[in-house]
């Protein structure tokens, strides 16, 4: 700071308060008591707006890959009704099967990316209950229950109805860290009703499944997607990795061999191992109860 020069040519030294005070800065930000307010808010924001930012998802590009295998479900939704309608139940079968792969892949893929939406799950909701719910009841009832008109359409009609409820449920259910599904699973309840059309007209070419026991698997699959038995989810974990390993090769091998029996057994055998074990655990449950309770003896 300059010295200011007096008319007798001496020096006055200005007063300390004009002098500017040093900044000091301490762990990044600056101290308030040597700066104004505003100015250290100012530099507090450089500060904040310095630090490193996230690295970006390489995958990020790749996010619009789950909306796209969401709609080709519902496409193969339609497309099953459509061929349902004109009474090819073999290929309206393996339709519905093809959607269950395309909504395995749009999960698979949002995990890998690591995008989810609410849009996303909402489309995902509504494709599922076409595919899932709609087209194997359409299938269901042009295949086999025709001729029972009002018994095929409440059965039928109950299974979309407990397909939108389970969709529901599912939607406003916070995630869980039990690796279970509550109710049977939508597409797995679909699985049931397609692969029953596909066994028999691929494996049992000569036999046909009695039409009067038809309304009786609609309806227990439809109790079944509204329940609370639960099903093993498998997602994957350290803990569950070899299972799903072991799983994945089992399927896989039987599908190359015999396409038509595999899918039979898996979605079939699905269904009822939730339907065992919850069987057995009330079971259970109802003999520890009266093992548990103590012999009272009469008072003398």
């Amino acid at each position: 700071m300059q010295e200011e020069k007096n008319n007798d040519g001496s020096f006055t030294k200005p007063p300390e308060s004009t002098i500017s005070q040093p900044i000091s800065l301490q762990s990044g930000t600056v101290a308030n008591s040597q700066m104004p307010s505003d100015q250290s808010a100012a530099v507090s924001t450089v500060a904040i707006n310095a630090s490193p930012s996230p690295k970006p998802n390489k995958l990020r590009h790749l996010s619009v890959l789950p909306n796209v295998c969401t709609s080709l479900n519902l496409l193969c939704g339609y497309l099953s009704i459509i061929f349902s309608s004109r009474e090819e139940f073999l290929a309206a079968g393996w339709i519905i099967v093809l959607a269950v792969i395309f909504d395995i892949l749009d999960g698979r893929i949002a995990r890998l990316t690591s995008v989810t939406s609410k849009f996303g799950a909402e489309l995902d909701s509504l494709a599922d209950l076409v595919s899932f719910g709609v087209a194997p009841a359409f299938l269901v009832f042009n295949r086999y229950l025709s001729d029972y008109r009002l018994i095929g359409l409440f059965s039928t009609s109950l299974f979309v109805l407990c397909g939108a409820l389970r969709l529901a449920r599912f939607n406003i259910t916070p995630p869980s860290d039990k690796d279970v599904f509550t109710g049977l699973p939508i597409p797995a309840g679909a699985g049931i009703l397609c692969t029953l059309t596909i066994f028999e007209m691929q494996f049992f070419t000569l036999f046909k499944i009695p039409d009067s026991i038809i309304p009786i698997i609609v309806i227990i699959t439809s109790f079944l997607m509204v329940s609370t038995i639960e099903y093993p989810a498998l997602k994957k974990s350290p803990k569950t990795s070899n299972q799903r390993k072991f799983i994945v090769l089992i399927f896989v091998f039987s599908l190359v061999l015999i396409p038509p029996v595999a899918l039979f057994l898996y979605s079939w055998g699905f269904a009822l191992y939730g339907l065992f074990v919850w069987f057995f655990r009330k079971l259970g449950g109802l003999l520890k109860k009266k093992t548990s309770v103590p012999s009272t003896l009469p008072s003398i």
